[in-house]
């Protein structure tokens, strides 16, 4: 793109190297006139080869202001008179004028016409700011006022040079300008890829001008102390800048510039001008450029004529700024009203505001903004299948509160149908028939006979909008309001999804702490898994290397007590056969404990489990005078291995009235059903000592044992809860020190039957 902008300015740069030059009598006096050796009678036989430019100058000398008596006929005392440089900058005027003036210039002859209007005021101004400037400073001025008319004339002389190169992108950049009241250089860059003074340096180069004048054209318009270093008169520079901005402060001619950067204070201060000089100027200003126009040949330049055009040009720039001024009254209110809704929007909300709240504030702002009676906003999270809505009225009162589950495979459309352009500009759609699943529950509390919508959206996915009732002329009616709609409505998306958001990180929140915990459960069955594992395989090598071993001396334990006479060391052999055998006994435990029997799951009764398991549990040891009560109400079946609950029961037991106190121990068993998991409750209570935190956390552990040493191998609970979940149940404990223990069966029930009455069994003992 950029070598195709280098390109092109090229080609502009050079139509312009191939524009008409000057007439040969033009560069023949302004070579005439810059050589020191140059005498009068050579400037004028240039002159006489152009009888019509012999009568301009001629014309020139007869101006009030130059202050010449008398008739002059002589054309040699009319240069002595005027001088080389009055001579040279006065012909340059008229041949450029003759050359590219209204009657040969570009298709557009009333932009031909008010630019040289212009171009002529802008040289009568600067010429006159000049003959100020050398009141004030003589010689020092450095500012001739011959010189500075020409600059002034041609200081825009690019514009006239890129309307006869590139008229139809000049003429789209006049259009442009005078839309967005700019600065017409701007535009020219951006439209062409030159602007007019770039154009007119060449120009100026192309016509071999002094370079003071080239200066001038180029440079015009800057600030004074941003003029490069190189400017050989900055003075006349600064004169022209000052002189085109008095000339369009008068709306004289056409210039294309409606902004004016450089400040008329910097510019007096940078020239050395007083207020009361600048007013000498504008007072003067209409019948110099009446004189001028004359000499240069525009029409008869009648200075009545100039006033009204000037006036004119006044009342259509007053009536463009009313008409501005009152388009942006009206933006501003339509802003304000706005900037009020957003306000009492935030107001409503609070950092941990429910989707109800926001909702509701939505509603309410809409309602105000869009001037209808009810607004319903809605809420509906990407990947759900609901929308939560809420109708309310602009003062906020709630009208309708709702859950809406999609049916079937209905959802906010991913292809909505925007208004058009001949419709409406905007965030406003049409509520069609993929809203009606949507929109049919609370329609008749909206106002209007049309549904309309704005959608509200997040990354590009709809999580809500706000839907109300309107006529069919509602999208034009909000059509100029379609910028500040597309501001509110990114507002309302925000705070829609960030409540959003907020409520599922508050459900991510429960379900990672849901997750922790079954992870928690997991990692504790895993490393009690693990210590099963390991215990069967030390079972398993205990069998092994300790059997033979155990059975060598249980037999040896044997003979020897039937072959010793002494009473004593007959003691002694049967003790050593007993130990064996407690030994063997508990390997044949671990055995049992790590490698279980597979369960063979069967309809058991419950009261009979019980019975069974005291039965085993009073073989093992005596209950004494302890209270055991069994409490059962109707219950299904529990389908389990019998004979291993049964022993769990025994264990369970057993450790009961271990724990119980001979004289007032208590013992209750008891069952309940769980219809909703399907599942049997049974319990085990004792008023016992309880357990501590540390006996409670490792009563599962096999081995463990919070009696002392040599009193218990420590398996009763760990096979109670290695039985209970090969029928796949469950053990629970909940102990507390001095308060009992309760131990929690839960299995398998099979389906309900009918039961007997609550039946209460007392006994002593076991």
């Amino acid at each position: 793109m950029q070598e195709q902008s280098r390109q092109r300015l090229e080609l502009i740069l050079r139509q312009v190297d191939s524009l008409p030059t000057l007439p040969s009598v033009a560069v023949q006096v302004l070579q005439a006139a810059s050589s020191e050796s140059t005498s009068a009678k050579d400037v004028c036989r240039s002159i006489e080869a152009d009888p019509a430019l012999a009568a301009r100058i001629l014309r020139l000398v007869h101006r009030a202001d130059v202050g010449v008596s008398g008739e002059v006929t002589s054309l040699d005392r009319a240069v002595k008179l005027l001088g080389f440089d009055a001579v040279r900058c006065a012909v340059l005027a008229v041949s450029v004028f003759a050359t590219y003036g209204p009657s040969k210039g570009a298709d557009d002859a009333s932009f031909s016409m008010n630019y040289w209007k212009h171009s002529i005021a802008v040289g009568s101004c600067a010429e006159l700011l000049a003959i100020e400037l050398t009141a004030n400073w003589g010689r020092n001025a450095g500012v001739e006022p011959s010189e500075a008319f020409l600059a002034g004339l041609l200081h825009d002389i690019g514009k006239l040079a890129l309307d006869m190169t590139v008229p139809k992108s000049f003429a789209k950049v006049v259009e442009a300008v005078d839309l967005l009241r700019g600065n017409i250089a701007d535009v020219e860059r951006s439209v062409i890829g030159v602007d007019h003074q770039v154009v007119g340096k060449r120009l100026a180069e192309l016509w071999q001008l002094p370079t003071v004048l080239r200066d001038a054209i180029w440079l015009h318009g800057q600030l004074p102390q941003a003029l490069p270093a190189s400017v050989r008169n900055a003075r006349l520079v600064n004169l022209v800048t000052l002189a085109d901005m008095l000339v369009r402060d008068q709306h004289i001619g056409y210039s294309g510039n409606y902004q004016f950067p450089v400040g008329r204070d910097v510019l007096m201060n940078a020239l050395g001008l007083l207020p009361a000089q600048l007013d000498n100027v504008l007072n003067g200003l209409i019948s110099a450029i009446e004189s001028r126009a004359k000499t240069i040949g525009l029409g008869n330049g009648d200075a009545k004529e100039i006033y009204r055009s000037a006036l004119q040009e006044a009342n259509r720039e007053l009536s463009r700024v009313s008409d501005q001024l009152a388009s942006r009254n009206r933006r501003l209110s339509i802003r304000a009203k706005y900037f009020e809704a957003v306000a009492a929007f935030q107001n409503e909300l609070r950092p941990d505001a429910p989707p109800a709240t926001v909702l509701a504030a939505i509603g309410q702002t809409a309602a105000v903004v869009l001037e209808t009676s009810a607004v319903a906003a809605f809420s509906m999270p990407p990947g759900t299948g609901y929308a939560e809505v809420t109708v309310v009225d602009a003062s906020g009162q709630l009208l309708h509160s709702h859950l809406i589950d999609a049916a079937g495979d209905a959802a906010l459309p991913s292809q909505r149908t925007p208004i058009r352009a001949n419709q409406g500009d905007g965030p406003v759609c049409s509520a069609g028939q993929e809203l009606e699943w949507l929109v049919a529950g609370f329609s008749p509390k909206l106002g209007g006979t049309v549904r309309f919508w704005i959608p509200l959206e997040a990354d590009g996915v709809c999580v809500g909008g706000v839907v109300w009732g309107g006529e069919v002329g509602e999208p034009q009616r909000l059509s100029p309001q379609a910028e500040e709609l597309k501001a509110l409505s990114a507002g309302w998306s925000l705070a829609l999804r960030t409540c959003q958001i907020r409520d599922e990180s508050r459900a991510l929140a429960e379900q990672l702490a849901e997750a922790n915990r079954r992870l928690q459960t997991a990692q504790a069955e895993v490393y009690r898994t693990r210590m099963l594992t390991s215990v069967a395989q030390i079972a398993a090598g205990a069998a092994h290397e300790m059997n033979n071993p155990l059975m060598v001396i249980s037999g040896r334990s044997q003979l020897l007590a039937s072959t010793l006479t002494n009473e004593k060391d007959v003691d002694a052999a049967k003790l050593i056969f007993e130990k064996s055998q407690t030994l063997s006994e508990l390997i044949t435990a671990l055995m049992h404990f790590a490698k279980p029997q597979p369960p063979q799951p069967a309809p058991c009764d419950v009261a009979g489990l019980f019975r069974l398991g005291a039965e085993k549990a009073q073989l093992r040891i005596d209950a004494g005078t302890r209270q055991i009560e069994t409490r059962l109400s109707e219950l299904p079946p529990a389908v389990v291995d019998g004979g291993q609950i049964a022993e769990a029961i025994a264990e369970i037991i057993v450790n009961a009235v271990e724990a119980t106190d001979a004289a007032n121990g208590r013992i209750t068993l008891s069952g309940s059903y769980d219809a909703f998991g399907e599942r049997l409750v049974l319990t085990i209570a004792d008023n016992g000592k309880g357990m501590d935190e540390h006996t409670r956390g490792h009563a599962f552990d096999p081995f463990f044992s919070a009696k002392s040493a040599g009193r218990q191998q420590g398996m009763g609970l760990a096979k109670a809860q290695r039985w209970a979940e090969s029928s796949q149940g469950s053990l629970r404990l909940e102990s507390q020190p001095g308060s009992g223990t309760r131990v929690i069966m839960i299995l398998p029930a099979g389906s309900p039957s009918g039961a007997p009455a609550l039946r209460t069994l007392k006994t002593g003992s076991i």
